[in-house]
């Protein structure tokens, strides 16, 4: 008998109030890395949504003054005769828009030369020297650059993926050096199979201008440059 109840094992008592406890698991915590890197993320995106928006806004009043202002300067005129002699226009901000110069006088030191008086082009409340926009009144600009730009010679001249550089100067006097503001990088002749290549360059941005500060343009390849009409290069500023 003593040898038949050695084979059951122990029995122990447990107290039952211990058996409906819930398992918490460990809170888990993220990291505090990610989560600033995520915010600082989403503040740059904001940030470039924010300045993309300003932009078009500040483009579309400017238009809309501008297209007020030639309805009531041109409402009897034939459009020959607005290209050939744009009247007056009443704008009330320090304006300018420039077409690009033929081609044997389009570059003189490296700085592109505009049309500042004939067809579409005009000066409100600004000057113009030598391709420089002169600033006549302090404030914050709107300036912009347009280029349309063309090679023929990709193959013959062995010219494949070169730079075209596309940049808007500052010139001041309180530094004795110009300043470069914008600048965009092309590469042409980017098809190994094509003598052809087409392409456009566009620069835009607000800058804070003193009186008698001038902006300019330089370009690296004067031979990419089209001279179509007015329409194909722009270089132009308003106040805003």
């Amino acid at each position: 008998m003593m040898e038949a109840a050695a084979g059951y094992p122990s029995v122990f008592v447990v107290d039952p109030t211990l058996r409906d406890v819930p398992f918490v698991p460990p809170r888990r915590r993220s990291p505090k890395k990610w989560q600033a890197g995520q915010l600082f993320l989403g503040f740059l995106v904001l940030l470039m949504l924010s300045g993309l928006t300003i932009q078009a806004y500040l483009l579309i009043s400017f238009r809309k003054e501008l297209d007020t202002a030639m309805e009531q300067g041109t409402t009897n005129a034939t459009a020959e005769k607005i290209i050939q002699a744009p009247p007056k226009l009443p704008l009330k901000r320090p304006s300018a828009h420039l077409t690009l110069e033929p081609p044997d006088t389009a570059i003189i030191d490296g700085v592109l030369q505009w049309e500042h008086q004939n067809g579409f082009a005009f000066l409100h409340d600004m000057d113009y020297k030598a391709g420089s926009l002169i600033c006549n009144k302090s404030g914050y600009y709107y300036i912009y650059s347009k280029l349309s730009l063309a090679y023929s010679s990709c193959l013959t001249k062995h010219q494949r993926n070169s730079l075209f550089t596309h940049s808007i100067y500052k010139r001041t006097s309180r530094y004795p050096k110009e300043l470069l503001l914008l600048t965009n990088y092309i590469t042409y002749c980017n098809s190994k199979d094509s003598e052809q290549w087409h392409g456009n360059s566009f620069l835009a941005g607000i800058v804070y201008l003193e009186e008698e500060e001038e902006v300019f343009i330089k370009v690296t390849n004067k031979e990419l440059l089209l001279y179509k009409d007015d329409s194909v290069s722009q270089f132009g500023t308003f106040m805003i």
